[in-house]
């Protein structure tokens, strides 16, 4: 007769003792070998707890409509440009720019620019330029995992060849996203830097580009320009054309994270060497008990119906 398997079942035995004996001690160390040094693998290998976390967002970012041009020529006269009240009250004289243009772009209509071309020119009346400094405030906003508002700027500093008679200069660059510390992560808007970089007052200090860059920098959230690429022209005309092509792309940040994020992320890791050491323990106890090292009570089905089946018998005898 042919026979298959239909049904299989385990049979459970457990193994007793008393509360002080050596095979209660052996399973008490066990489990906790098990759990404590399943956190001190975890902690001691590295990167247990999650300190700094990254994440990518392309930020919000649009001009607040005011910039500061200062040029040097081979006079001794300066070229400054400004929408400021103060520029325009004192210096003038020296305001040589005839055409000013900005233009944000929105390519992807999702409410965020993601380029913004400006277009600046200037009357050179036989000046050669020596050194050319923009200055462009703008609104720069995160709102996605950590939201984030602040007043940045936009800065860019060319030098001219001592011997060139550039009539056109041409910039490609991004915007990139500096930080010297966390950003701290909350449901509302961190606005800590929500305040104008140039302060529009009367004193002729706010206005210096090396007092303004100095506080600037003084900040732990800052935006550069990166991948810069400079193409001039030279060509026989009285005007000086700047064009700056800024795009910007994702941004690179990191952040404190929270709580339940820095336990989910060790948690996960725990519970891996905990299976790995928790399998060891096991096969350590399975050898102890086979072989009898320690003493200890066997409680059996297979026991239990034996001694079951010789007390029927001896009370049908």
């Amino acid at each position: 007769m042919v026979l298959i398997n239909v049904y299989t079942r385990n049979i459970k035995i457990k193994y007793k003792s008393t509360p002080f004996s050596k095979a209660t001690f052996l399973v008490l160390i066990t489990e906790l070998f098990t759990i404590i040094f399943s956190f001190i693998i975890g902690y001691n290998t590295g990167g247990f707890w999650l300190k700094q976390a990254t994440f990518y967002e392309q930020p919000k970012v649009s001009l607040l409509g005011d910039y500061i041009l200062m040029a040097t020529t081979n006079n001794t006269s300066p070229v400054v440009c400004s929408t400021y009240p103060f520029f325009k009250k004192r210096l003038q004289q020296y305001n040589f720019c005839s055409v000013i243009k900005f233009r944000e772009i929105d390519h992807e209509f999702d409410g965020k620019n993601d380029e913004v071309i400006v277009e600046i020119s200037l009357n050179l009346y036989n000046f050669t330029l020596k050194s050319i400094n923009l200055v462009l405030p703008i609104k720069y906003q995160l709102s996605d995992l950590c939201p984030l508002k602040m007043q940045s700027l936009i800065f860019y500093q060319y030098n001219f060849q001592q011997y060139d008679v550039v009539t056109e200069l041409k910039i490609n660059a991004h915007l990139q996203f500096f930080q010297s510390s966390p950003i701290l992560c909350s449901i509302r808007f961190s606005e800590i830097y929500n305040f104008p970089v140039i302060e529009n007052k009367p004193e002729s200090k706010n206005y210096a580009l090396e007092n303004i860059m100095e506080k600037y920098l003084k900040r732990n959230f800052t935006t550069h320009l990166t991948n810069v690429y400079a193409v001039t022209k030279t060509e026989n005309k009285q005007t000086f054309t700047l064009r700056l092509l800024l795009k910007y792309p994702e941004h690179h940040i990191y952040y404190n994270p929270g709580f339940w994020q820095i336990l989910k992320t060790a948690w996960i890791q725990y519970i891996a060497i905990y299976i790995l050491l928790a399998w060891l323990s096991r096969k350590i106890r399975k050898y102890i008990f086979n072989n009898r090292l320690v003493w200890y009570y066997e409680d059996s089905p297979i026991n239990k119906k034996s001694n079951k089946h010789i007390y029927n018998l001896m009370s049908f005898i």
